[in-house]
């Protein structure tokens, strides 16, 4: 990760959160005690306010079998009814589950007493419950739920605003997972999707936590990383990985060595990457893997363009036909390229760009 988004703090939109905090441990946690009622929500006002409006609809016959207040409603109460069977050994498992699948920090850090849960590793003793928590929280935060007409009125924002807010906080303006493609910005008539760090299909309980849902251009969301497991390797293994919000930016120093001089025909082989860090080697090893970073920036570097930025077949003919024309010299391209860089490392692939060339000097080709 080339950097660090900021947390936009005290945002409307964490009450989708919040009220999946509550379900959990005031509702749904108190199953072995209580009998299922609009009392149990009294101490989430936004929530009981929700609900009593679902028992509304369903007692006016206004919920349709299908529609979105109907599931949420009827997962609720499938779900409280699933509880009521747990153990009291085994629901304190669930509790462990529910919050250290919420530290997506600790979880990415790898941080001794928080241990990550896929769905397939609930207790299979709980075969009904964990099918109703499956379906719970793997569609709530593309089921529309939270757009709901009242829902959004009571939350006060939705993920459209929520989005600009974010944008207005982190103003660079990139793919922080690659640094190749621009994010839409406040003004756009559209916004870029959130994609789940921890995946929803693979991760409980987490699906609407702002701490897990990060903006990446398309290529990165769907194109590389798409179900990938940020904190397991293809063994299983655990692993380290850069958490987005992390205060610590990353310290990421890319070169380039390129090992023939005739740039005009480079194929990926005939580069060389390396990735230099003081402190996040372990996180740079699995971003390389979620992101195919090193394919991808092989691949600018060896072609003329890739669609919304140039490669590095143009910046050669830049350097060496553009600035000579002007009877400017390729160190003097260099010299104003690493002042860009070093003002806007990832406006135009600046990073990728100036580690290329660095790379093609050293190599010879500026001779």
């Amino acid at each position: 990760m080339l950097f660090s988004y900021i947390y936009v703090p005290n945002h409307q939109m964490e009450a989708m959160q919040s009220i999946v905090e509550y379900l959990f441990n005031e509702v749904w946690c108190n199953a072995l005690d209580e009998e299922y009622g609009i009392y149990l929500f009294e101490g989430h006002p936004m929530l009981r306010s929700i609900m009593e409006e679902l028992a509304r609809r369903e007692s006016a016959e206004l919920l349709k079998t299908t529609g979105t207040d109907t599931k949420f409603l009827f997962s609720v109460n499938k779900i409280f009814n699933a509880f009521a069977a747990l153990e009291r050994e085994d629901l304190d498992v669930y509790k462990k589950h529910f919050d250290d699948n919420n530290s997506v920090d600790e979880l990415c850090t790898n941080t001794a007493g928080f241990e990550p849960v896929h769905y397939n590793e609930l207790d299979s003793k709980y075969a009904d419950l964990n099918t109703e928590l499956n379906t719970f929280f793997s569609s709530l935060y593309s089921s529309g739920f939270f757009g709901l007409a009242f829902v959004k009125t009571l939350i006060g924002s939705d993920l459209t605003g929520y989005y600009k807010d974010f944008v207005r906080h982190n103003t660079q303006g990139m793919c922080p997972f690659c640094g190749l493609y621009p994010l839409d910005n406040e003004f756009d008539p559209t916004r870029e999707a959130f994609d789940h760090y921890l995946p929803k299909a693979k991760y409980p309980f987490n699906s609407v936590n702002l701490k897990n849902l990060v903006p990446s251009c398309h290529k990165c969301n769907s194109g590389n990383k798409g179900q990938k497991d940020p904190l397991h390797d293809e063994q299983g293994n655990r692993r380290k990985a850069f958490y987005p919000f992390s205060v610590t930016q990353p310290d990421l120093n890319l070169n380039i060595e390129v090992l023939k001089k005739d740039w005009k025909n480079l194929q990926p082989e005939d580069l060389s990457i390396a990735y230099n860090t003081q402190a996040h080697q372990d996180e740079i090893e699995t971003w390389k893997v979620l992101f195919k970073v090193d394919k991808r920036y092989k691949a600018l570097c060896c072609g003329s363009d890739n669609g919304a930025v140039n490669g590095g077949k143009y910046w050669l003919t830049q350097l060496f036909d553009e600035w000579q024309q002007d009877g400017r010299s390729p160190a003097s391209f260099m010299k104003t390229l690493n002042r860009h860089t070093e003002n806007f490392p990832f406006s135009e692939c600046n990073f990728l760009r100036k580690a290329f060339l660095e790379g093609c000097q050293n190599a010879g080709l500026f001779e």
